[in-house]
């Protein structure tokens, strides 16, 4: 068995050099959540500013130039940034991540499989976490601990 039900992300990626306050070389946070806007986290890096929107099924079928503009508009805010809009790039993701619910939760499969010599590993598997990059390490781990059991290493 596996998850049925997905949910969406949208990234944002704007090629501009952060302000000098939002720049983790000038001793910033790489990263910034953000409340109450569209955005809700914003990364910074030496060449871009990027965005990402978790669960984002509301908005995922919305214009790309409508959500750069709305994106963009919190993060000015949010890095109290005055900038116009630079060149953007939007990733829309419909499939992301499985829905965190507790139905698809109980179809996550655990990493072994009725194939003796194979395992499964990924976020989506039974971890005990959502679907996040943690989830995925953990599954590896516990997949490679298996395997090297299974060759007696």
């Amino acid at each position: 068995s596996a998850p049925t039900e997905f949910r969406a992300i949208v990234n944002a990626h704007f090629r501009i050099v952060p302000p000098p306050h939002f720049q983790p070389k000038n001793g910033a946070p790489a990263m910034l959540g953000v409340i109450g806007g569209t955005a809700e986290w914003i990364f910074s890096f030496s060449d871009r500013i990027s965005v990402t929107i978790s669960g984002a099924d509301a908005i995922v079928d919305e214009d790309r130039e409508v959500l750069a503009a709305r994106i963009w508009s919190d993060v000015a805010k949010a890095l109290q940034f005055d900038a116009p809009l630079p060149p953007w790039q939007i990733v829309k993701e419909k499939r992301a991540t499985f829905a965190a619910t507790v139905a698809q939760d109980a179809l996550r499969p655990g990493p072994r499989t009725a194939t003796r010599n194979l395992l499964l590993a990924g976020d989506w598997t039974q971890t005990g976490l959502p679907a996040t990059i943690e989830g995925a390490i953990r599954s590896g781990e516990t997949a490679a601990r298996l395997a090297a059991r299974h060759l007696n290493l």
